[in-house]
């Protein structure tokens, strides 16, 4: 088995460090994410067919939620990694977010985000970053046009 240069110790200040990075250069992201609205209780709705009785067709209601997560937001310069990562042709107008636990788990059901007053699509899986401890995760947003 293999040994690592850092003790224990020093891992844990190196995590420290990073987090307070991301302190520091952390901003609000909003995430909407649309969500269907409950229904209520009624003893003449039938879930099987998804409508109340002599009801033509079903209605869904969705509604589009607004949470605000944090993120480090990285912006492309030129776009010479961000290609690598995500197997785009082009990068243009591709950013990235290093978001922690809570805001990858927004991110996956996001139906836009907004970057900056900007409306981004994400357009990559969260993908685990960091040397030693599994607390961030980069994900890729394009603009959307």
């Amino acid at each position: 088995m293999a040994s690592s240069i850092f003790s224990s110790t020093e891992k844990d200040e190196l995590a420290e460090i990073i987090a307070n990075v991301h302190e520091t250069f952390k901003q609000n992201v909003f995430v909407f994410i649309e969500e269907s609205s409950s229904v209520g209780i009624n003893t003449d709705y039938n879930p099987l067919y998804g409508r109340y009785k002599d009801q033509a067709k079903a209605v869904t209601d969705k509604v589009l939620t607004k949470y605000t997560i944090e993120a480090r937001v990285m912006y492309s310069k030129n776009g010479e990694e961000e290609r690598l990562d995500i197997g785009l042709p082009s990068t243009e107008n591709v950013i990235r977010l290093k978001v922690d636990n809570a805001g990858k788990e927004k991110l996956k059901n996001a139906s836009f985000v907004e970057v900056d007053g900007d409306k981004y699509s994400v357009i990559s899986d969260p993908e685990l970053i960091g040397p030693f401890s599994e607390r961030y995760y980069k994900v890729y947003l394009k603009l959307d046009s």
